[in-house]
């Protein structure tokens, strides 16, 4: 039983600090050692229980507490506040969607979360938990049907796997699937919300896909910060990461990300961990650039008869992200975009492979 009041009034009005008790009480095992990501996401999803938030994109990598915090401890939470809500959670998998109803399930049991919210009477079928007062959650997968059930709060998590993302009749499906049965089960249309809770997979993914729609709040938290991040919460302090900075670095540093980094390859990598997917898998980064460079080069300028080269896209990662290595001579100042390079140096590559051969058929011609 709780007997600390402070606490108490904090776990039942503010779900950042639920976010965290839910967690101690399922992993008690665990220590959350960085808890501002939590902070971030629990009051971005704050903003759907209480200010007007009707979609919402949560983007960050894998085993970050992005599942927790949006399909578990804030549909719990929201029953705590109005047990009459409706809520759907749909998972990629049936195994993820029956997952996440045992983690809510186990939550609401729990001695100290009964004191919290003693009305949380759960009834408990196959893909469904119902209160007595009318409201519950319904646990489906991506692609099974909603016909015949409303929702007031709908949470899609993990809609695809990565390996799944390059089918593109897998991906597009879910997107039709999206728009056919994610919208329309919605109580209400213009208050009812939408929370997408996912590590990027591909380009055209669902986080893609809904952004057509311009009407979505973004929250992308990539594991290591690609500017300087400021996020302005409410009712409580201001956070800051600084470009650089890992998203855990007690659990996932700089070491362990460059590990998967060149576990995982660099396509992998950018969409799951950096949250910004590549146009294809095996991109490679191509310049024209003199070599051996003259004195004083700097990026963009012109390059003359310079030779051609491929950059890895994992070196460009290592140096972009991490600072390490040197950099694409291209990079930075250049004026030209990655698809401008990628046709200039096919030119410049058929440029000297027709001088090359000019100069042994000189060469090879009588009198040489």
């Amino acid at each position: 039983m709780m007997t600390n009041s402070i606490h108490e009034r904090l776990y039942r009005t503010d779900l950042a600090s639920f976010t965290k008790f839910a967690f101690h009480e399922l992993s008690p095992q665990y220590d959350l050692s960085t808890s501002w990501p939590v902070d971030v996401m629990a009051d971005a999803l704050q903003g759907c229980l209480d200010r007007g938030t009707n979609r919402l994109i949560l983007n960050a990598p894998p085993r970050s507490l992005k599942s927790h915090c949006a399909a578990i401890a804030m549909v719990v939470f929201a029953l705590g506040w109005d047990p009459t809500l409706k809520i759907t959670v749909v998972a990629g998998t049936r195994a993820l969607a029956a997952e996440l109803q045992r983690r809510a399930l186990a939550l609401m049991r729990t001695p100290r979360c009964r004191a919290l919210f003693p009305h949380l009477r759960p009834t408990v079928t196959p893909g469904e938990i119902v209160l007595p007062h009318g409201g519950g959650i319904l646990y489906r997968a991506v692609g099974q049907s909603l016909i015949g059930r409303g929702a007031d709060l709908i949470v899609i998590d993990d809609p695809i796997a990565p390996h799944r993302a390059q089918d593109n009749a897998q991906r597009e499906g879910i997107n039709a699937w999206y728009d056919a049965e994610i919208v329309p089960r919605l109580n209400d249309k213009a208050g009812g919300a939408i929370v997408l809770v996912m590590q990027r997979v591909h380009e055209d993914d669902l986080t893609a896909h809904v952004r057509k729609s311009g009407v979505w709040t973004e929250v992308v938290l990539p594991a290591i910060a690609l500017a300087d991040e400021v996020w302005p919460l409410h009712r409580r302090r201001t956070v800051m990461r600084r470009k650089g900075e890992p998203l855990l670095p007690d659990r996932e540093g700089k070491e362990i990300l460059i590990a998967i980094l060149h576990e995982i390859d660099a396509y992998n990598f950018r969409a799951q961990y950096l949250q910004q997917p590549s146009a294809a898998p095996g991109l490679q980064r191509v310049g024209l650039f003199w070599e051996p460079r003259p004195p004083g080069w700097q990026p963009g300028m012109p390059t003359g008869g310079g030779a051609f080269r491929k950059v890895r896209e994992i070196n460009f990662i290592l140096n972009e992200v991490f600072g390490m290595g040197e950099p694409p001579p291209y990079a930075g100042a250049s004026p030209y975009s990655d698809a401008e390079w990628e046709a200039a140096a096919i030119l410049q590559q058929r440029r000297l492979v027709a001088e090359a051969k000019g100069d042994r058929s000189r060469h090879d011609a009588p009198g040489h």
